[in-house]
């Protein structure tokens, strides 16, 4: 679950862009150059002389409301969805019915589900006073989208 509190928040996020580094070497064969400290990716990657990049994210809530989160502005300001410069996002959701799942999407792709109206609602939430505002997506709309690249 999340902690609500940012320091603690962050290095569960560092973490997780470890594992999902690990999976991007393993299964994919992708060379990891970077992680990044920006608002632009999370992870610069190589494989035949292209670079690729990711941003990662991390839904705990998933599990118990079904739905899915995508950030795009933080105490006032764009963010998220709105800043990234990542070739991709992978998503790593907390589902009640599939475990763990990590779901990859071109960052283009969420940017058209966005623009097409595909979220339900706009909802606030993050840390207290942080003001985070998320388009809300079914889990099942989320996830038809995108790919299921692991789940455990």
């Amino acid at each position: 679950m999340p902690n609500y509190n940012f320091k603690k928040d962050l290095s569960v996020a560092k973490e997780t862009e470890k594992e999902v580094a690990k999976l991007l070497q393993e299964r994919y064969g992708l060379n990891i150059l970077s992680f990044e400290e920006t608002n632009r990716y999370d992870i610069l990657t190589e494989k035949n002389e292209k670079q690729l990049t990711f941003e990662i994210k991390e839904d705990f809530l998933c599990e118990k409301t079904g739905n899915v989160g995508l950030e795009f502005e933080c105490r006032g300001k764009p963010s998220g969805i709105q800043t990234s410069q990542a070739d991709y996002h992978i998503y790593k959701l907390h589902t009640a019915d599939c475990g763990i799942q990590y779901v990859l999407h071109k960052t283009s792709v969420l940017k058209d589900m966005i623009e097409t109206h595909m979220y339900f609602r706009i909802v606030n939430g993050g840390d207290k006073g942080s003001n985070s505002m998320n388009y809300l997506f079914k889990y099942n709309v989320f996830v038809s989208t995108g790919k299921i690249i692991f789940a455990s």
